[in-house]
């Protein structure tokens, strides 16, 4: 038998007999609100039905009106059975009840799933002076939980991503503070640990997108910032290429080590420890092996990319290769903006874009400004030029 709510739930009583007109009539006419609440048990009282609704006033008024001249009935209220093992669709649908409604409509509707870790933002409900805020959260990372089953611990996001390794603060609210967890994306495994590492699900479509381009046989990659692997490894999966892996970030580097070991792939990824622009330096052997050499380069560091261009043309293959190129660039019109920084950059270092291949926003990243990609063809253009000779 399901457990009693404290709080008195809305009913719509009817007649038995008028019952399945009711439900035909939800269906049909109402099919994308909502106003039963699932959560609750119907009641069966002698010659009467009551179904739970929704604990919003609006929705109620709306479906008195819609009803109020084809069906007779009641609304009372009275305290509602659970109803077990019954899935949440929404974080919303299981807080049902159970906050504030001021803070209840504070509740992020988003929030990022890494394996079986949960990582949320409660920016708006830290605006909000309540001694009880950290109990507020510990509802929400609860219903969270039972909306997402495989999710085992939630972390609250208490910074933006910083520093040179890219990395957030985040504080336990719910189960173990274990950060480590294994990710699944596009039938690969990716180990990681969300307070050492950076890594965002909300990139799996774009991911899906470029290893789904068409790679000749034995292509020459580099990943300029790979992180714990997530573009070269689903790229490797199904291509029989050769993608060079770097990262700065000593996590990140253990992390795709393992990486590559747990995933088969087609192709090879040979991964490195370090800054790209030691590539630069005229004794780094790695360096001298690469110059020039490069068919493709991914270049996903939004927020400094632009910085790497010097590196991304020494390594290009002359005269032509392909780069996909990532930049935050500021609203209006991000694309052209970042069209410009790049042709102004690639000059300098004697190479122009031959061919725009794709351009897209990816996602938006502020109010101010989106992330956005453009995958172009270069053409290396003069010998003189101090970079790209």
């Amino acid at each position: 038998m399901g457990k009693k709510n404290k709080k008195q739930t809305q009913f719509l009583k009817i007649k038995q007999e008028s019952a399945e007109k009711f439900l035909k009539f939800l269906k049909t006419r109402l099919p994308n609100e909502t106003f039963l609440n699932r959560g609750i048990k119907v009641i069966h009282d002698g010659a009467y039905v009551l179904f739970p609704l929704v604990n919003d006033i609006g929705k109620i008024k709306e479906l008195i009106g819609e009803i109020s001249n084809k069906l007779n009935f009641d609304i009372v209220s009275t305290i509602g059975i659970a109803e077990e093992n019954y899935k949440y669709r929404s974080i919303e649908e299981a807080l049902e009840d159970k906050l504030p409604q001021n803070i209840l409509e504070l509740v992020p509707k988003s929030y990022d799933i890494v394996g079986k870790i949960a990582i949320v933002e409660f920016d708006q409900i830290n605006t909000v002076d309540d001694k009880n805020l950290l109990h507020y959260k510990k509802k929400v990372a609860k219903a969270l939980v039972s909306v997402n089953k495989s999710v085992e611990t939630v972390y609250e996001k208490k910074s933006e991503v910083k520093g040179k390794h890219r990395l957030k603060e985040l504080k336990v609210i719910y189960g173990d503070d274990n950060p480590e967890t294994i990710h699944k994306e596009n039938d690969c495994l990716f180990k990681l640990d969300v307070k050492k590492t950076y890594f965002t699900p909300r990139l799996v479509f774009e991911r899906k997108r470029i290893s789904s381009n068409i790679f000749k046989k034995q292509e020459t990659i580099v990943d300029m910032f790979a992180g714990v692997g997530p573009f070269s490894i689903q790229i490797a999966k199904n291509n029989e290429v050769n993608i060079y892996a770097f990262d700065v970030n000593p996590s990140a580097y253990k992390y795709l080590i393992e990486n590559i070991e747990i995933n088969q792939m087609k192709g090879e990824v040979i991964a490195y420890n370090m800054d790209v622009n030691e590539l630069l330096n005229p004794e780094h052997k790695l360096g001298n092996s690469l110059k020039h050499t490069i068919d493709r380069i991914i270049m996903n560091l939004p927020e400094q990319s632009i910085n790497f261009l010097d590196v991304a043309c020494f390594l290009m293959k002359k005269p032509t290769g392909i780069l996909h190129f990532y930049q935050f660039c500021e609203k209006p019109n991000p694309i052209k903006k970042g069209i410009e920084n790049l042709n102004t950059n690639l000059k300098d270092c004697g190479w122009h874009i031959e061919e725009i291949l794709n351009s897209k926003v990816v996602k938006p990243f502020s109010p101010k400004s989106d992330l956005i990609v453009i995958d172009l063809k270069l053409r290396f253009l003069h010998r003189s030029y101090l970079c790209g000779s």
